[in-house]
């Protein structure tokens, strides 16, 4: 996601930069503060000031982006994105002036007050999901890995578990070497994995012993038999989605091949039982039309979706239009009706939150 917003911004900045002033509709544009500092120039004071006034035009327009990208987003065709972007010929500022303008050490200091045409770059970034993205599931990869008694950091089997996983519609984030008292108190794991912005932790541990040979028998081959066991914990409500467990051999005449052989065999098989209920897992949540009016700036803007993403029943959440202040989302959650997913935002934040309408299929809230 990082990659595409610094792809967006770049773009965004540069066709605002090029264009002229266009007076969008009503309640396409939104007000945005944004501050910038660069390199200080007395050389060249007119193209200082308006470096600093470009570059916080920038920051402007990066406000607005991110509030559209869905945390569940990644980059499949970055290139296409920017290029996309790039030949638009219309600009994303609609009018912008200079708050404030001073020399701070050595950079110069600048704040600007910005019409940003919201729609146009909420349409921008909802086309380029249509043809360049691919929403998938982030799961966060552990794993502790022992040959006797010994530590691996040889990462066997997360890699295993990758192989067996990447077909599928997820999105793997590669996570820290477990402990035994991560294993036995996941908690500390878990919180961890909704901050990196999992929906999932696969926790895997996996051991390998050496192979006595038959009495009487010799070979030039050395022989492992691994055990390895995954859990699958959800990050929003600690409850595991999946188990699996698997035992496999590994042979071969180097002796640290042979446990690793056998260390990816056996964490192969405990992947392939993973799979059906993880996606069982992750097609369980409902999705809901939430509206929520009165929001008024960008800033209260994020204030909301940090509430949303506080709240651990909603899975994901995907603001689909932002108009007039009334921000549009679909929101993904492990709640079975409106009422309940209503009651969970107002009982935790009521203070913000006025209920104007529940019907079947849409909330309506209003932010205070």
């Amino acid at each position: 996601m990082k990659k595409l917003l610094g792809c967006l911004l770049s773009a965004l900045v540069l066709t605002s930069a090029c264009s002229s002033i266009r007076i969008g509709p009503k309640g396409e544009g939104e007000y945005v503060t944004a501050e910038s500092l660069v390199p200080y120039n007395e050389n060249d004071m007119r193209q200082m000031k308006k470096d600093g006034e470009l570059a916080a035009q920038k920051a402007a327009v990066e406000k607005v982006a991110g509030v559209f990208i869905s945390s569940a987003t990644t980059v499949e065709q970055a290139q296409l994105v920017e290029d996309k972007i790039t030949s638009k010929t219309a600009g994303f500022i609609r009018k912008s002036h200079v708050q404030k303008a001073y020399r701070k050490g050595d950079e110069w200091y600048t704040k600007i007050k910005a019409m940003v045409l919201v729609k146009d770059i909420g349409d921008v970034i909802k086309e380029s999901e249509k043809d360049a993205f691919t929403k998938k599931t982030v799961l966060l990869v552990t794993s502790r890995e022992m040959i006797g008694e010994n530590i691996s950091l040889s990462q066997d089997c997360k890699q295993a578990i990758y192989r067996v996983l990447k077909t599928q519609p997820y999105n793997l984030i590669n996570g820290d070497n477990l402990s035994q008292n991560n294993l036995e108190e996941p908690n500390p794991t878990i919180d961890k994995a909704r901050q990196d912005g999992a929906r999932f932790v696969i926790m895997a541990d996996v051991t390998t012993n050496p192979l006595a040979a038959l009495p009487g028998t010799s070979s030039p081959f050395k022989s492992y038999r691994a055990r390895a066991k995954a859990t699958v914990y959800s990050t929003n409500n600690y409850a595991v989605v999946a188990e699996g467990a698997g035992q496999q051999s590994g042979l071969d005449p180097l002796e640290n091949i042979a446990a690793q052989k056998s260390i990816s065999a056996a964490c192969e098989a405990t992947a392939k039982e993973l799979i059906e209920p993880i996606n069982a897992a992750i097609n369980s949540a409902k999705v809901f039309n939430v509206t929520i009016k009165n929001i008024n700036t960008i800033e209260r803007l994020k204030q909301v979706q940090d509430i949303l993403r506080s709240l651990r029943e909603i899975e994901d959440y995907n603001l689909v239009r932002y108009a007039n202040s009334a921000a549009q989302f679909e929101i993904s959650a492990n709640i079975s009706t409106p009422e309940e997913l209503t009651a969970k935002i107002v009982r935790k934040y009521n203070i913000y939150f006025t209920v104007l309408n529940i019907t079947p299929n849409a909330v309506v809230l209003s932010f205070n």
